[in-house]
């Protein structure tokens, strides 16, 4: 579905909502075991600088994650990010509250996920994006594929393409 730039333009300059996944978007995938404090990440200071941005330009930025860890919660929390969903078996339903609770339409909000299970999630917004790792079926199926890799700059890059060619809201 990858789609011309004059129609991925029309897309994000909707965009007052984006909403992230973490593992395998916001980090590369891994996980660590650290004793005596569980399981962990890395993120990038450069993806999270991008979320900032987003913030500032007056997009509210959320996140809708299948996993959950002390990391991504404490990471999340230093983004400042208002609205936080670990756990979430159904995306969509969380979307649909976030939806509700944010009183916006589903056109108006982008997703960056990276599997078979965002489908879903990835078919229903406005703007669909995933780091270039993501499954063929899942890249063939969104608007825009990045090309910095997970957890190493794709939420940047994702961030910044929305920045260059959003509206002001």
């Amino acid at each position: 579905m990858n789609q011309d730039l004059d129609s991925l333009k029309s897309r994000v300059s909707r965009l007052s909502v984006m909403i992230f996944d973490i593992d395998g978007t916001l980090t590369d995938g891994r996980i660590f075991w650290v004793p005596n404090s569980g399981w962990t990440q890395m993120y990038s200071v450069r993806d999270g600088m991008g979320i900032k941005r987003l913030q500032e330009a007056g997009l509210e930025v959320a996140v809708i994650s299948g996993g959950d860890s002390l990391s991504a919660q404490m990471r999340m929390q230093s983004l400042g990010l208002k609205h936080v969903h670990f756990g979430s078996q159904d995306k969509v339903a969380h979307f649909e509250k976030l939806l509700e609770l944010l009183k916006v339409s589903a056109d108006r909000c982008g997703y960056m996920g990276d599997e078979v299970v965002d489908l879903p999630l990835l078919k229903a917004v406005g703007f669909s994006a995933v780091p270039p790792e993501a499954p063929d079926e899942v890249r063939s199926q969104v608007h825009y594929v990045a090309q910095k890799p997970a957890g190493f700059g794709a939420a940047r890059e994702v961030c910044e393409f929305i920045l260059r060619h959003r509206q002001a809201p």
